[in-house]
């Protein structure tokens, strides 16, 4: 996003980088698109390089040379490709490294991991805050509409990180053994045997890695294996 907005700033009017970014910040644009001052300047260099936008002039302010940037017609093309896709975009993304970190999390030892979750929960709960102050401020009944959803879905979005790291703090234990049990698959995991082709169906092959998932899970808890024999049953049926 940072680049459709240096593109659009650029459009109205040639300026240079530090402009970009005081406008960005005195307007608060970067508490919701996460925008360091670091990547304007990144952007801006790959947007030159790429000829999306040139050097105007050089303005000379003390010991400081200040670059003028101005849009070019690809640029301009660029940007309208830019809005394109911010519009067609999820407003947060979907995936999370983390939504698969329960079962390899035994790397860590666990109070290091209760250490770090109980911290992360605290910043979680402060940001929260923060924002539900700044949604007073911002966001009363007689701003848009548009502000107000803006507000919910941010607020909303730091709630669910709140009630996701604590179901994994207040889980911890049931998370490590998944974990476990994890490693024991990969150990045993044997990739030409399960992609050989023409020996088996691909609903076959479920139901054999599900079945070796289950014997690698006989020392978990009795709630992870009967959920797993309730999977293997369903696939059966489908053979």
């Amino acid at each position: 996003m940072i680049r459709g907005l240096i593109l659009f700033y650029l459009n109205i009017k040639p300026t240079h980088g530090y402009e970009i970014q005081r406008f960005i910040q005195l307007s608060e644009v970067d508490r919701w698109a996460k925008i360091q001052s670091g990547s304007i300047y990144y952007a801006l260099s790959k947007l030159e390089t790429e000829k999306n936008i040139v050097v105007l002039k050089e303005e000379r302010t003390g010991s400081r040379v200040r670059k003028i940037f101005s849009i070019t017609e690809l640029g301009k093309t660029t940007l309208h490709k830019e809005m394109q896709e911010a519009l067609a975009s999820p407003i947060a993304n979907i995936g999370s490294m983390k939504f698969v970190i329960a079962p390899i999390i035994s790397t860590l030892p666990k109070n290091e991991m209760i250490e770090i979750l109980s911290k992360h929960i605290n910043e979680l709960n402060e940001q929260k805050e923060y924002w539900e102050l700044w949604k007073k401020d911002k966001a009363g009944e007689n701003q848009p509409k548009l502000i107000q959803l803006s507000f919910k879905i941010a607020i909303d979005s730091i709630d669910n990180q709140i009630l996701w790291h604590e179901e994994l703090l207040d889980n911890l234990d049931e998370n490590i053994l998944e974990s476990g049990s994890m490693r024991e698959i990969i150990r045993t995991f044997d990739a030409e045997r399960y992609e050989a082709e023409g020996k088996v169906s691909l609903v076959e092959k479920h139901v054999e890695f599900a079945s070796g998932f289950k014997e690698a899970m006989k020392k978990d808890p009795k709630m992870a294996i009967d959920r797993l024999t309730r999977i293997i049953e369903e696939l059966k049926t489908q053979i």
